[in-house]
């Protein structure tokens, strides 16, 4: 016992007792926010495309307008239908929605959003901006296209990212030329086809003596869906985002549980072939069992683990809380996230299938390691471990859609996948003979497979044995037979 708390100790503190990974640890919070940050930060950091409509018609300019107008209020719409699936449909969000709908300003929607209004209003930016056109011919607007000349704007020197000349016929066709140096632009030239094929239909309606707005009111029918759970009450069964909060805990907690696993693997994949061909694993074995030297090692690392449960559950709970503070989000909405990730539903089931999970994974890459002398070596072997484990990893895509597909019920029952599996499962209530029964299998492949990676692992580091043990004992099953 003494020999396997040294060893747990020393594997211990090998990794927390260094620099770079409370550094590393302190910057998991740093990166969080930067992946919520970032994608709004780039957005923002792209400027708004100026286009020009060169229409000798007269017949599209007004239209194109009433697109910009139109592009706008759908991404209002859509942050404020964001907002109403992290908050839930509050009064505030309803106003709001239907003030946009109503056609009224920005201003009064943002008012009646309360203290998030501004911050809610500025997170939507204008991909594109008509201005006037600096010339009427494709030979003057080129100059401007290419950045040679710049427009001359209430704003300064601007350039002209694209230029629509759209051709006019008797016979009533259209031919649109869209002049761009950006040849992957894709967005404005939808907007552009679209609002110039709204308006030829609505042209043909009236020729054909047809009213476009009876038109319209007939193609925006549609249903409203209310989604309702039978396990609640008639006067509180609509489905709210609380009610959707443990399935999103069940799958981070997998995700997570995963991560870990993985990445403490590879901790006692490369501890072991480091003080193997440092000879320190001799040293090791001359002073302390080699049970004690296998368990120690699990257990040390095993530690530095909940280390980085505990600082990743941190670093969750600062970036959540700075993320409510900044958007002025409902709290209720961290409230029912915390509620969710300390239900004991959820957070006793997340220990035990990381204790199994480590143990399997952990004792495979273990033993693996023991086989090889380099990391290079270790590789043959660990892509097909890799490749197993990117299996779970794949699931999990699938658990978010249909949580009790077939598929995903068989591979609960395989003991490799069942701690990630059925973790993401958990909210579904699966039935509890599965539960257990996928538990049982589970710890009885966990206990078999301590018992053949000692077996390997003793033969790693007392007898030699190399990358090639399962070759030559395959073989020599073969011959006997």
């Amino acid at each position: 016992m003494r020999h396997m708390i040294l060893i747990a100790r020393r594997e211990y503190l090998s990794y927390v007792a260094t620099i770079g990974f409370w550094v590393s640890l302190c910057m998991i919070p740093i990166f969080l926010i930067l992946g919520l940050a970032l994608p709004v930060l780039l957005d923002r950091a792209s400027p708004t495309r100026n286009f020009t409509v060169i229409d000798p018609s007269g017949r599209f300019i007004s239209v194109m307008e009433t697109a910009i107008s139109d592009d706008r209020k759908e991404q209002i719409g859509a942050v404020l239908d964001g907002l109403i699936l992290i908050d839930g449909e509050t009064d505030g969000l309803k106003a709001a929605r239907q003030a946009l709908a109503d056609g009224r300003s920005e201003a009064e929607i943002a008012a009646l959003l309360g203290p998030r209004g501004k911050t809610t209003m500025a997170a939507v930016r204008s991909d594109f901006r008509l201005v006037p056109a600096p010339a009427q011919t494709a030979d003057g607007l080129r100059p401007f296209l290419i950045e040679d000349k710049k427009l001359d704007t209430p704003r300064g020197p601007e350039t002209l990212s694209a230029a629509i000349l759209i051709d006019s016929t008797e016979d009533q066709k259209v031919g649109i030329q869209y002049w761009s140096t950006n040849i992957t632009e894709q967005r404005l030239k939808r907007l552009v086809r679209n609002a110039v094929r709204d308006q030829m239909r609505l042209e043909g309606f009236a020729r054909a003596g047809i009213d476009f707005s009876l038109v319209q009111e007939i193609t925006d029918l549609g249903p409203q869906i209310t989604s309702l759970s039978p396990e609640k009450n008639n006067d509180e069964a609509e489905v709210t985002a609380q009610d959707r909060m443990p399935y999103m805990v069940a799958i981070m907690f997998a995700f997570v549980l995963w991560s870990v696993v993985f990445s403490v693997a590879n901790m006692l994949l490369t501890s072991v072939i480091e003080e193997k061909s440092n000879k320190i694993l001799d040293s090791l074995l001359c002073a302390a069992p080699l049970r004690s030297i296998l368990i120690g090692k699990l257990f040390g690392v095993a530690a530095v683990s909940f280390t980085l449960l505990a600082g990743w559950a941190m670093a969750g709970l600062l970036t959540a809380w700075l993320a409510s503070t900044v958007t002025h989000t409902n709290q209720d909405n961290l409230n029912g996230l915390l509620f969710a990730a300390s239900n004991p539903g959820l957070f006793l089931p997340f220990f035990g299938y990381f204790v199994f999970g480590y143990l399997m994974f952990g004792s495979i890459f273990l033993a693996l390691g023991s086989l090889c002398e380099t990391l290079q070596e270790a590789q043959t072997l660990m892509t097909p471990m890799i490749f197993l484990m990117m299996v779970p990893m794949m699931a999990l895509v699938f658990v978010m859609q249909d949580p009790q597909s077939p598929i995903l019920m068989v591979l609960s029952w395989i003991p490799l996948f069942t701690p990630y599996i059925m973790m993401a499962r958990l909210p579904t209530d699966p039935a509890l003979s599965e539960i257990i029964g996928t538990t049982l299998v589970m710890v009885a492949t966990t206990v078999l497979v301590l018992w053949a990676a000692g077996r390997v692992f003793r033969a790693g580091t007392m007898y030699g044995a190399g990358s090639d043990y399962f070759k030559k004992m395959l073989t020599g099953l073969l011959s006997k037979k």
